[in-house]
């Protein structure tokens, strides 16, 4: 009879040593998706309050000026900024003369060439700017006598050149932007 009861009694015990080693390790996987949890809501939390820190704001002018193809250029030549501001740039089109529409576009360093060429191809639609990851900032193409205002951060840290890609204007528009 011991026999029998042991026989009847062995399948309970193992299902419930099974179901309390099961329980277990579904304990320790709760906790650690409990983890996983805290630590993405820590990263999203880090992550939304450095996009909200305020940037410096650079203002900087910049100008076309030149009556004809061979004097056209920007004023200044060069200009620099701190890394990791925010830049607003007021970009004036000082020619008079009919057809010397012009625009401002940075892109990476000599990269000019290539983007003032892609542009023609991209059209008066597009601002003759064409789709570039070179390409970091631009305005649209601006009248005689007219300015726009435009804002961007700054790329990272190194030096860069803008060009007007209005059809013809490079390379004697080119200006170097420097980051520090």
């Amino acid at each position: 009879m011991k026999y029998n009861t042991l026989k009847f009694i062995s399948p309970f015990i193992i299902a419930g040593l099974i179901a309390c080693g099961g329980e277990t390790k579904k304990t320790e996987k709760a906790e650690e998706k409990e983890v996983k949890t805290e630590e993405t809501t820590t990263e999203t939390v880090t992550e939304e309050v450095e996009q909200n820190i305020e940037k410096e704001v650079v203002e900087i002018n910049l100008a076309a000026t030149g009556e004809d193809m061979t004097a056209i250029a920007f004023e200044p030549k060069s200009l620099t900024i701190p890394a990791e501001s925010r830049v607003k740039l007021t970009f004036e089109n000082k020619s008079q003369a009919a057809g010397m529409f012009h625009n401002f576009v940075l892109v990476k360093l000599g990269s000019g060439q290539e983007i003032a060429t892609a542009g023609i191809k991209a059209g008066k639609e597009n601002n003759f700017v064409p789709k570039s990851q070179d390409v970091f900032a631009y305005s649209e193409v601006v009248d005689m006598g007219k300015s726009i205002t435009i804002e961007f951060d700054a790329p990272p840290k190194g030096s860069y050149h803008y060009i007007c890609t209005y059809p013809g204007h490079y390379p004697n528009m080119i200006g170097r932007l420097n980051v520090e």
